[in-house]
């Protein structure tokens, strides 16, 4: 009889571990509402415009595209900091209703002086400016500098691991470029900034694995 008890027991745990095991591995959909879940914004300065001498036109979004069979839109303006990026971000969430949203701005906030937390304040915004969207934001560190703008490769140390904290605090996706290069001067071009080919397929891969 005890034996019984003790086999009815052991079903009936292991019954319970399996529920909860069924239940702790469903994650719900993505909510993506009236957006097109196919369709990336890719949110930039300079660096994601892509429209460098010597570089293929198009920059990293382009080679993403292809990589994701996707639509990747190319929202990258040079000169734009995170300041004007706020209204680069809510102008493709309300324009395009992509379920995608690839941010990458600082680069500009750190050559002008900003101060970090304005920088990560404003990147916050864009955050939850794409999650009121119900689009998904990811978001990404700032490039190495080098050669003449060595002179701000401290503001983007100081910057990148903020961004990574951002990241953590809103549960999203960061794609950290700045290791990703490392000190490999063949990914950036000579003005020590922008990336070349080489490192345009570096973003690109990295925004790829990312999203998979």
């Amino acid at each position: 009889m005890m034996k019984q008890i003790v086999c009815h027991i052991i079903a009936l745990c292991a019954l319970l571990a399996f529920t909860g095991c069924e239940h702790s591995d469903s994650t719900p959909p993505h909510d993506f509402g009236s957006n097109d879940p196919n369709l990336y914004v890719a949110a930039g300065d300079s660096i994601t415009e892509g429209d460098e001498v010597g570089v293929t036109p198009g920059g990293y979004p382009a080679i993403l595209a292809s990589l994701l069979g996707k639509t990747v839109i190319n929202q990258g303006y040079g000169g734009d900091t995170t300041i004007s990026g706020m209204d680069v971000v809510n102008s493709a969430l309300s324009t395009y209703r992509p379920g995608y949203i690839l941010i990458m701005f600082g680069a500009n906030d750190v050559i002008h002086s900003f101060d970090t937390e304005t920088t990560i304040q404003n990147l916050q915004i864009m955050i939850e400016a794409a999650k009121t969207n119900n689009t998904i934001p990811v978001i990404a560190t700032v490039l190495p500098m080098s050669l003449r703008h060595s002179i701000f490769e401290g503001g983007v140390e100081d910057l990148n691991p903020e961004i990574i904290k951002l990241a953590d605090r809103e549960g999203i996706i960061v794609v950290d470029l700045w290791t990703a290069f490392g000190t490999d001067p063949s990914l950036i071009l000579d003005d020590g900034l922008h990336p070349t080919d080489a490192g345009n397929q570096v973003i690109a891969k990295a925004f790829y694995n990312a999203l998979h």
